[in-house]
């Protein structure tokens, strides 16, 4: 689904609410942007209005070794290996006790946390946070 950058996109908001009250499932990139350098950015509070609303849980997830195979700066992909690494479920309940700011703060932080061990574990250097 299409977003607006640099901007609270109402209309892309409501129509992720309305699909998590639905029961299906949404995959979000809540840093707002494509990494300059493949590090973890700090995620965007409204991700915990999403939550709220959409009485979702969270599923923390992963992708590295993005970045090198498509960076930012270049128009074409190249082939390399990629890894997902899923985390331990949020529940919406727990997401709603949080508030937004610690929720994005958490979320930031266990990425970065799964990130660095999937490097280490596929001999890649981790970054530096």
């Amino acid at each position: 689904m299409p977003v607006k950058l640099g901007e609270a996109d109402i209309t892309a908001m409501r129509k992720v609410i309305a699909k998590l009250k639905n029961g299906e499932a949404i995959c979000l990139f809540p840093e707002g942007t494509r990494s300059m350098d493949g590090r973890i950015e700090r995620f965007k509070p409204g991700l915990g209005l999403l939550c709220r609303r959409g009485k979702a849980a969270i599923v923390p997830a992963v992708v590295d070794g993005a970045f090198e195979c498509w960076p930012r700066h270049k128009k074409l992909f190249s082939r390399g290996p990629i890894w997902v690494c899923f985390g331990k479920l949020i529940s919406a309940e727990q997401a709603k006790n949080m508030g937004d700011e610690t929720l994005a703060g958490v979320l930031t932080d266990t990425l970065r946390q799964m990130q660095t061990k999937s490097r280490i574990k596929h001999g890649r250097k981790p970054y530096d946070y």
